[in-house]
């Protein structure tokens, strides 16, 4: 019966998140306009969100996540969905976004003298990072280059390296079935939702 309720409740709290997330991404999106030569704005419903997070919450319930892990996904859950909201609708990732949840998920590991989750960080930011550098922000923006630092110290370098290729070919081929590539896209969704699924799959906190 426990058991059953903190499923319950897990999908609850995940489900709300990822509603949250959409309205703390709003707030500080507020009076910022897309950019002209950005991603065109996606207009977008909160249910899916609030839906998506409902489901991993209820994964990693099942599968016996501990609590601590959970509480501390449910703020990464929030801090994704705002990361997707806000790319969609402003072609930006605000730092709280990124780099607040980063240094949760980094200093979690250190208090346990974990530096895994740092390090895995490091290893995945630098490539995008160079992306970012070279392309000016335009092929790859510095958005970006937090939020895979923070799939890399979630889910571990090895495991975000794969999550981010396949982020990378779904981003190219529904780019090219509907732009058809003739203007920047929004990666910071593909990026949070590689996060996201693989939550379940992997336990690196």
């Amino acid at each position: 019966m426990i058991a059953a309720l903190t499923v319950v409740l897990a999908a609850a709290l995940f489900g709300a998140a990822g509603w949250g997330g959409t309205l703390v991404a709003e707030l500080l999106c507020a009076g910022r306009a897309p950019f002209a030569d950005g991603p065109a704005p996606v207009a977008f419903a909160r249910w899916p969100f609030a839906l998506a997070g409902a489901a991993i919450g209820f994964a990693l319930a099942a599968q016996g996540e501990p609590p601590a892990r959970l509480a501390l996904l449910v703020f990464v859950m929030l801090a994704l969905a705002g990361c997707c909201a806000a790319d969609l609708s402003r072609g930006l990732l605000p730092d709280p976004l990124t780099l607040v949840p980063l240094a949760v998920v980094a200093g979690a590991g250190a208090v346990v003298h974990d530096w895994a989750p740092l390090l895995s960080a490091a290893l995945v930011f630098v490539p995008f990072a160079l992306a970012a550098a070279v392309s000016r922000g335009r092929g790859m923006g510095w958005g970006d280059a937090k939020l895979a630092a923070l799939g890399g110290a979630l889910l571990g370098a090895r495991e975000a390296a794969f999550a981010f290729m396949l982020a990378a070919l779904a981003a190219a081929v529904i780019a090219r079935r509907t732009s058809g590539m003739r203007r920047p896209i929004a990666f910071g969704p593909y990026l949070a939702a590689a996060i996201v699924a693989m939550l379940p799959l992997v336990r690196n906190i």
